[in-house]
C-alpha cells in the first residue's frame, strides 16, 4: 500500500492536463484540510476525482479479467511486453508488474476520503443539500464496491482498507482477508449505494458516466452470480428489464461502440475531448494507431473454431447467419494480419467508426467509452444463473433474444443442451457479442469454479493457446483452480508485512 506522499504524487500525476469540468479535481485530504471539505464545490470536485481515478485503473482491469482469454492473440506493438505474455501463456510470477494494485488502492483511498470527509461540508456550505450528498456518497460506496469487487475476482484474498492515509504516521500492514468476507464488504457497499443514488440524470455524459441505481444493480447482479446466488441475481436483473425495450435493431448494433452511449447502456466510463485519452484504441487498432501499433489482435484460431461452431454452415470470411457481428469491419477486420511473432484480426469494433467499410476513428474522435456494463450482459448473467437452475428453456430465450438483435436465427429448443455443454456454448456466445470489453476470463473462472465444470476453463485456455505453447503445458498449469488467481507481487509483499503470498506461488 502507498504511504501518504506516494498517494500525493499519483494523485497530482493522475489529474494533471484534465481539463474537461468533469474531470476538474483537486486533491483532498487532511493534510490540506483548512482548506478543503468547506464547501460544495469542493465536494463536486472530489466526487469527479472518484471517477477520474478509475481511468488510471482500466488498464489492470483489463488485463485482469480478460486477456488470459483465448480470444487474445499477441499484436505487433511495443507496449506488448513480457508481463503481458506471462497472462496469456498462463504462467505468471510475483514479479510481474501487470499483478501490482498500488493504483486501485490509490483509487479506494480517494473514496475513503470522501466517505469520510464530505459530510462536514453540509455545516459549512449552506447552499449543499443534504439529498445532493447522500446521493454522491452512494456513488462513492458503488464505486469502492465495484474496486474491491475486481480485486476479489483477481486475487480472491485481499485486504479491506476503509480507512483514508491521512498522515505520514498512518502504517497499514493489513492481511488479506477472505473471499467471503471481502464479497461480504461489496455488498454492504451496494446497499447503501442503492438507497441513495440517483435514478437517471438529464445530462448523457451523467446519465451513463455516473452510478445510478441501475448501475448498482448491474454490478450487485454481476457479485450474486459470482457467489452462486442465482435466484438473487435473478431478482436484480429483474429490475433491469425496462432496459429490453431500449435494445438497439441490428443495423444500429455498432453503434453501441461508435459513438456509445447507446439507449442499451448502463455505465460507461466517459472519455470526452479534453480531459484524459482513452486507452482502448492504442490497445486494439493496428493500421491507423500510433506507429508502435497494437498491444492486442483477436486469436483468428478460436474465432475460427467457436464461430463454426455456433452459427454453421458458414466459412470464415462469410458468416452468412450474423449480419451484424461477423461481417467483416464489424468485430473484426477478418483479414488476418501476419507480423513478427505472429498473425492476427483487427478488434475493429475498437477502432472503426462505421461498419462493413474501411473507416477508421480520426484522431479526434479516438475517446471510445470502456464499456463497464451494458444490458446485453445482464441478459448473460440470466442466462446463467437460470441455466444453473435447470431452467433451460427460459436460459436459451435470453440467448435468443440477443440473437434476434443481430440478426442471427433462433436458436431451437435445446440446441445448447445443459449442465457443463451449455455453459460452453453460453461462453462462446458471451465472447461474440461481449468479447475484449474485459470480463471474459472472470467469467471463464466463475463457471470453472463449480463442481464438475472445470473442464469450461480447460479447455478453453488450453486447446487454442495464441502463443502455440504445447496444450499439456498450459492446462498442467491450470489444473490446480489456485492458478487461475494472481499473486501478490512482491512490492505489496515488502510493503504490508501482515501480506502472506499464496502457497501455489511460494516457490515461483
Amino acid at each position: 500500500m502507498n504511504r501518504i506522499t506516494g498517494y500525493l504524487m499519483v494523485l497530482s500525476t493522475l489529474f494533471l492536463g484534465g481539463c474537461d469540468k468533469f474531470l476538474n479535481v483537486e486533491v483532498p485530504d487532511n493534510l490540506v484540510h483548512d482548506e478543503y471539505w468547506q464547501n460544495r464545490e469542493q465536494v463536486l470536485a472530489s466526487r469527479n476525482g472518484m471517477y477520474a481515478a478509475l481511468h488510471n485503473n482500466i488498464n489492470i482491469f483489463q488485463v485482469w479479467g480478460d486477456i488470459r482469454s483465448s480470444l487474445y492473440t499477441p499484436g505487433p506493438g511495443e507496449s506488448f511486453t513480457s508481463d503481458y505474455r506471462q497472462f496469456m501463456v498462463h504462467d505468471i510470477y510475483p514479479t510481474n508488474g501487470l499483478v501490482r494494485w498500488g493504483t486501485v488502492y490509490t483509487g479506494i483511498t480517494w473514496i475513503n476520503s470522501f466517505i469520510k470527509n464530505a459530510p462536514a461540508a453540509l455545516q459549512r456550505d449552506q447552499t449543499f443539500k443534504e439529498s445532493e450528498l447522500q446521493m454522491m456518497m452512494g456513488e462513492a460506496y458503488a464505486l469502492r464496491a465495484l474496486s474491491y469487487f475486481y480485486l476479489v475476482r483477481a486475487f480472491k484474498e485481499v485486504p479491506i482498507i476503509e480507512e483514508p492515509y491521512e498522515s505520514d504516521a498512518q502504517k497499514f500492514n493489513t492481511a488479506a482477508s477472505s473471499e467471503e468476507e471481502v464479497l461480504n464488504f461489496i455488498e454492504q457497499d451496494l446497499e447503501r449505494a442503492l438507497a441513495t443514488t440517483a435514478t437517471d440524470f438529464e445530462n448523457v455524459n451523467d446519465r451513463y458516466g455516473r452510478i445510478t441505481k441501475n448501475a448498482v444493480r448491474a454490478i450487485w447482479a454481476d457479485v450474486k452470480l459470482w457467489r452462486n446466488q442465482y435466484q438473487a441475481c435473478l431478482d436484480l436483473c429483474a429490475q433491469l428489464e425496462g432496459y429490453r425495450n431500449r435494445m438497439v435493431e441490428p443495423k444500429d448494433w455498432f453503434t453501441l461502440f461508435n459513438p456509445g452511449n447507446s439507449s442499451e447502456s448502463i455505465f460507461e466510463y466517459q472519455y470526452m475531448q479534453t480531459g484524459f485519452s482513452s486507452p482502448v484504441y492504442g490497445w486494439f487498432g493496428h493500421f491507423q494507431a500510433a506507429s508502435t501499433g497494437a498491444k492486442y489482435m483477436a486469436n483468428p484460431t478460436n474465432i475460427g473454431i467457436n464461430g463454426l461452431e455456433l452459427y454453421p454452415p458458414t466459412d470464415l470470411l462469410n458468416w452468412s447467419a450474423d449480419t451484424v457481428r461477423l461481417k467483416d469491419f464489424s468485430t473484426f477486420r477478418q483479414s488476418p494480419v501476419s507480423y513478427s511473432g505472429g498473425s492476427g484480426f483487427e478488434v475493429y469494433k475498437m477502432v472503426g467508426q462505421t461498419p462493413y467499410v474501411t473507416s477508421y476513428r480520426p484522431i479526434t474522435g479516438r475517446n471510445m467509452n470502456y464499456i463497464f456494463y451494458r444490458y446485453r450482459e445482464v441478459l448473460f448473467m440470466e442466462a446463467e444463473a437460470l441455466a444453473m437452475l435447470n431452467r433451460y428453456q427460459e436460459a436459451e430465450e435470453r440467448i435468443n433474444l440477443i440473437r434476434t438483435k443481430c440478426d442471427i436465427p433462433e436458436l431451437s429448443p435445446g440446441a445448447m443442451g445443459g449442465g457443463e455443454e451449455f455453459m460452453r456454448y453460453l461462453l462462446m456466445e458471451r465472447e461474440f457479442e461481449l468479447g475484449f470489453e474485459g470480463k471474459e476470463w472472470f467469467v471463464a473462472t466463475r463457471v470453472a469454479r463449480r463442481q464438475g465444470m472445470e473442464g469450461v476453463l480447460l479447455e478453453k485456455s488450453s486447446e487454442n493457446n495464441p502463443l502455440g505453447i504445447q496444450y499439456q503445458v498450459v492446462r498442467a498449469r491450470l489444473l490446480n483452480p489456485e492458478s487461475w488467481f494472481l499473486p501478490y507481487h512482491e512490492t505489496e509483499l515488502e510493503n504490508n508485512k501482515s501480506l502472506v503470498q499464496k502457497d501455489y506461488y511460494k516457490n515461483k
